[in-house]
């Protein structure tokens, strides 16, 4: 079991993020990265074999002429690797321990930024780079009226490096929600509220887990690496929200 200390929950406080390096082995990521891929390939072949996109597969043409995987979601009802994996203490308990009550899943998806090797036709693709714009996840789930205690966090598959588009978040930036507007790309914070330059990349190896405040500002710029950055993305509500 994982427990934070007072300067990590002080950190936490302040910047709205934190980062717990290597909390999974090399074998257990490598188990994970296997299980990522076998799901992949499951949504395309089933998709090609259907003759319809999923919808659980959000993929891209970027703009350099490559099919990009961006998110696959959800994940959990498809893989019990997966299923464990965000039931362990060594991931609950930080969870328990900043947001101060029984942490409850209510959403995942594998973000993977994967580009694909060989291009498939015959499915419906978007046109548009595999990058998300400067948002707070609570600027989606206020639709389904969850408190802003609501805490996220990614577990690592790969190594995020400034090349394959790391997430990339504004310290601080939980205090207070910043209103949004939409984009072609989904929700943003609006124009003036924030610096959209600013912000400090997320750089950690695979196996790491990160914890965000739902109203923490962050995005992610292109995968320009030609690699996958795969991060397991989840949402915990506490209990006490009923």
């Amino acid at each position: 079991m994982t427990s934070l200390s007072a300067e990590q929950l002080e950190f936490f406080d302040e910047s709205g993020y934190l980062i717990l390096e290597n909390l999974f082995t090399d074998d257990e990521v490598t188990h994970l990265q296997s299980e990522s891929d076998y799901l992949l390939e499951l949504i395309l072949n089933s998709s090609l074999m259907h003759q319809r996109l999923s919808g659980r597969l959000d993929w891209r043409l970027t703009s350099q002429d490559v099919q990009m995987v961006r998110k696959i979601q959800p994940i959990n009802d498809l893989s019990l690797a997966f299923t464990k994996a965000i039931e362990e203490e060594r991931i609950v308990e930080p969870l328990r321990q900043i947001m101060g009550d029984e942490p409850v899943l209510i959403e995942e998806k594998l973000n993977g930024k994967q580009p694909l090797t060989q291009k498939i036709e015959g499915l419906p693709i978007r046109q548009i780079d595999d990058a998300f714009p400067v948002h707070n996840d609570w600027a989606y789930y206020a639709a389904q009226n969850y408190p802003q205690n609501v805490l996220s966090s990614a577990l690592l598959l790969d190594d995020c490096t400034t090349e394959n588009g790391p997430l990339r978040i504004w310290p601080g930036s939980h205090k207070p929600h910043l209103e949004h507007e939409r984009v072609d790309n989904g929700l943003q914070v609006r124009e003036g509220l924030i610096d959209h330059e600013g912000g400090i990349d997320l750089l950690a190896p695979a196996g790491s887990f990160m914890i965000f405040h739902v109203l923490a500002a962050h995005n992610s710029r292109p995968n320009v690496s030609g690699r996958p950055r795969r991060l397991m993305i989840y949402s915990h509500c506490p209990a006490s929200a009923n």
